[in-house]
């Protein structure tokens, strides 16, 4: 069995069926073993799925790295070792069904990472949104080896004995005779882990607040809790023979499903429905992973004797009646296989977009239009935003312009950055209303990724940021001791910085790659964009990118239809205007075009704004890669750890400026799509 090696574990696992199949994603529970799935792997590999089965940490094969690692066991904790295997394997979107605890890390996967998890199927375990009340003590009757194993003397009960443990668990919880003693002695391997024991009895007690979850799962084990429903495509499948979790004590399961979702009871079924029944189970999960959910009942045992399986159609019946009482629930399904995901919503009006190295998501909203709450926030899980890096910075007003000193807070931010050194970068105008800059608010902000504090301030002077400068966009060199930022104001250049000292100058300074073209006309929806008087959009310098090797920098006025380059090696003091200019070269003619992003694989996307779209740089023409009607003003890129890319819509042709008598908070979104392969 292959391993994957992560910071945490070496995880064992298969990863089969066809590799250009959809990726589903398969989580075994306890007491079990990734065993668990393999009468269900045919069915789903004829139906050109890809399949991965990991081992969970604790079990057969897999391993933690250091000795001294916590034996932490709680689902947030085991659903980041499942997002750590599926990025090793550059796996970005993907599907999921897990049974028992496998079926709780697959719905922490889908509250955490709901850009890539596309479809669940949760097999006889409840999800746990919005917190685990204690039961009714029928139920607590059931679940007695979880108060059992938070006893010192249950603990060492378990140590002492864990095959016999587990053996009581698989003969209560199904009907008698449905397993063999070789069966289970071969599962029962998995259980000779040396770590079995310890994560076992963590994940019970951390469930009742008997032990804390593991540190870095925190923020996911209480974005669960504060997660009410899930609105992707979703199956759930129980044994109606359950002795742990039997249908009586999941009546409420349907609530917690805001979108398409199929409850499916198999009869003469216990807890181990994939063991049991693992005809039935593939069924439905070719069903659920392959085609439109609603379509479940015409796909269940089409040659065998219907009236046998009443129970089981009536769940499949619910299935296509919720689909079909939901059709934004429907209308989201489609969306995921989309090209476009849509990522988070926001009430305000969002420009920049910052991915960093472990996947933490940031963004920005100017001061255009209104007074925005918040200028920088963190994207939690849940979607909430936290003012980042605190309340302070982010707590400028315009109304208080006069009484706030404008380098102690954020004023007007364009765009966020990480500089791929541990930090995150802010880049404030200091322009509100993208007027003319506040004296002393043009500023980049440095933040410590790790301890969440700025660590510097760099405020750019008067004779780099100009009168009508608007610092527009920033990229850095590769060793993080430069950056280089476009000025789309009224003279467009690029500035370039030395981050270590924070001197500044302005190269391109009025030269013709750097300002508008006047005779280019911005288009959207059809029609010229204009102000009610007439004016168009006239944005100098705008989009940047600088390739990987940090020897080219590429940039384009967004008022403009041609894309621009230079050598670095000319952006610096003591190379003249005229050098300078000389080194200019044309790369293409494009389009209308706000963001530029080189990604990690040396592919150059660019907004188009005109027509809700993305291109990419071919030689020298651009080609398309996608278009979208949601994409209204495509603005900034970022880049995922798992190449994926990030893309904000910032819907400036639907503001006051152009639109009179349009809200001053406009309501824009962020959003996500596979790399070009």
């Amino acid at each position: 069995m292959p391993v994957m090696t992560t910071p945490t574990l070496a995880i064992a696992y298969t990863d089969t069926g066809p590799r250009e199949g959809d990726a589903v994603l398969l989580l075994h529970g306890w007491p079990d073993d990734s065993s668990t799935w393999d009468d269900v792997l045919p069915a789903l590999h004829e139906a050109g799925l890809r399949t991965i089965v990991p081992t969970l940490r604790g079990f057969g094969e897999t391993r933690f790295v250091a000795a001294d690692a916590p034996r932490t066991g709680n689902s947030a904790v085991l659903a980041m070792d499942a997002i750590a295997l599926m990025d090793g394997l550059g796996i970005a979107r993907f599907m999921v069904a897990g049974h028992d605890w496998g079926s709780n890390i697959a719905e922490a996967l889908a509250v955490g990472w709901p850009e890539r998890v596309q479809r669940i199927a949760m097999l006889a375990t409840p999800p746990r949104l919005g917190g685990m009340p204690t039961p009714p003590f029928e139920q607590t009757q059931r679940q007695w080896y979880h108060w059992f194993m938070a006893t010192a003397r249950g603990a060492q009960a378990v140590r002492d004995d864990p095959r016999g443990f587990a053996h009581v668990h698989w003969t209560n919880w199904s009907p008698p005779g449905w397993f063999d003693e070789a069966t289970f002695a071969r599962v029962a391997r998995a259980f000779g882990n040396p770590d079995w024991v310890d994560v076992t009895l963590h994940s019970y007690r951390a469930r009742w607040d008997e032990a804390a979850p593991d540190p870095a799962s925190v923020w996911l084990e209480e974005a669960v809790k504060a997660s009410e429903t899930l609105s992707l495509p979703a199956l759930y499948i129980q044994g109606a023979e359950d002795g742990v979790n039997p249908p009586s004590a999941t009546t409420a399961v349907p609530e917690k499903f805001s979108g398409p979702f199929a409850f499916v009871t198999l009869p003469g079924v216990g807890h181990f429905p994939q063991r049991e029944r693992p005809e039935a189970v593939a069924d439905l999960l070719v069903t659920l992973f392959t085609g439109d959910p609603a379509t479940l009942s015409d796909t269940i045992y089409r040659s065998q004797d219907m009236s046998k399986f009443k129970p089981l159609l009536a769940g499949a019946a619910l299935f296509a009646l919720a689909a079909a009482a939901t059709a934004a629930g429907v209308a989201q399904a489609k969306t995921a296989a989309s090209p476009l995901t849509q990522v988070a919503t926001f009430d305000h009006q969002v420009t920049g977009v910052a991915v960093t190295a472990d996947g933490r998501r940031f963004v920005n909203f100017p001061r255009w239009t209104d007074d925005a709450p918040i200028s920088v926030a963190e994207v939690l899980p849940d979607g909430k935003l936290k003012a980042y890096p605190d309340d302070t910075w982010n707590s400028w007003r315009n109304a208080r312009a006069s009484e706030l000193p404008v380098g102690d807070y954020f004023v007007c931010v364009q765009s966020i950055v990480p500089d791929g050194h541990g930090n995150l970068w802010v880049l404030d105008p200091g322009a509100p209303g993208n007027e003319k800059p506040l004296e002393g608010a043009p500023k980049l902000v440095r933040i410590d990724l790790a301890t969440n504090r700025v660590t510097k301030v760099i405020k750019v002077a008067p004779d780099v940021a100009l009168q009508g400068t608007y610092l527009n966009d920033i990229r850095f060199s590769p060793d993080g001791k430069t950056g280089y930022i476009t000025d789309s104001g009224t003279r467009g250049a690029i500035i370039v910085i030395d981050l270590e000292s924070g001197k500044g100058m302005r190269a391109l300074d009025g030269h013709g790659s750097t300002q508008i073209d006047k005779s280019v006309t911005v288009m959207t929806d059809g029609k010229p964009l204009v102000r009610p008087d007439g004016r168009q959009p006239a944005f100098s310098a705008d989009g940047i990118a600088i390739s990987n090797d940090g020897k080219t920098l590429y940039y384009q006025a967004l008022t403009g239809k041609t894309l621009y380059a230079i050598d670095t090696g000319l952006l610096r003091e003591g190379v003249s205007a005229a050098q300078q200019a000389a080194g200019v070269k044309t790369i293409a003619e494009t389009h209308v075009a706000d963001g530029l992003w080189m990604s990690k694989a040396g592919v150059l996307y660019i907004t188009s704004p005109t027509d809700d779209s993305i291109t990419r740089l071919v030689g020298d023409h651009v080609e398309p890669v996608l278009t979208d009607k949601r994409l209204r003003w495509p603005d900034t890129f970022s880049e995922g750890p798992d190449g994926r890319i990030y893309v904000t819509a910032s819907h400036i042709q639907d503001t006051s400026w152009f639109k009179p008598g349009a809200p001053a908070s406009l309501p824009t979104a962020l959003f996500a799509f596979d790399p070009v392969r």
